[in-house]
């Protein structure tokens, strides 16, 4: 069977998409690709850059978070890729969902870190539900 690729943020939505990708990829003898987009979009708008840390400051803490929340999931057997992508210029989903391409399932969870709260599904969720290059699962919060 071939790779699930998990959209995460370090939230505790992406852990629990990622427990469930790890439980799904167990089941069919694949793997997972853990994937923390860095959207620069949101990060690094002109009238801030002065005041953005360097891209390379903002990898290693991207970094640091998505192996913070792999660690609160037992993989077992699971082959497990972990991977953070900058996302020049568009949003996470966009990444996301390149990053899709060839894969048999998209998981997410259904509220990240965004703003808006009281909203049934995150921006991102809602972004590959309507364009995956393949089957999506949004885990919900609980």
């Amino acid at each position: 069977m071939g790779s699930i690729v998990v959209g995460m943020d370090g939230s505790d939505g992406s852990v629990r998409a990622l427990e469930w990708a790890v439980e799904e990829s167990r089941l069919r003898g694949g793997s997972v690709h853990a994937v923390y987009v860095l959207a620069r979009l949101y990060v690094d708008p002109e009238w801030t850059s002065v005041m953005t840390p360097p891209l390379d400051e903002l990898r290693k803490e991207a970094e640091r978070q998505l192996a913070e929340a792999v660690g609160r999931v037992t993989l077992g057997d699971v082959t497990l890729r972990q991977e953070v992508m900058v996302a020049e210029g568009h949003g996470p989903a966009k990444s996301l969902l390149g990053a899709a391409q060839g894969a048999d399932l998209l998981v997410v969870g259904s509220r990240g870190r965004g703003g808006f709260q009281g909203l049934l599904l995150g921006s991102v969720s809602q972004q590959v539900l309507h364009h995956a290059p393949c089957p999506v699962v949004v885990v919900p919060e609980s």
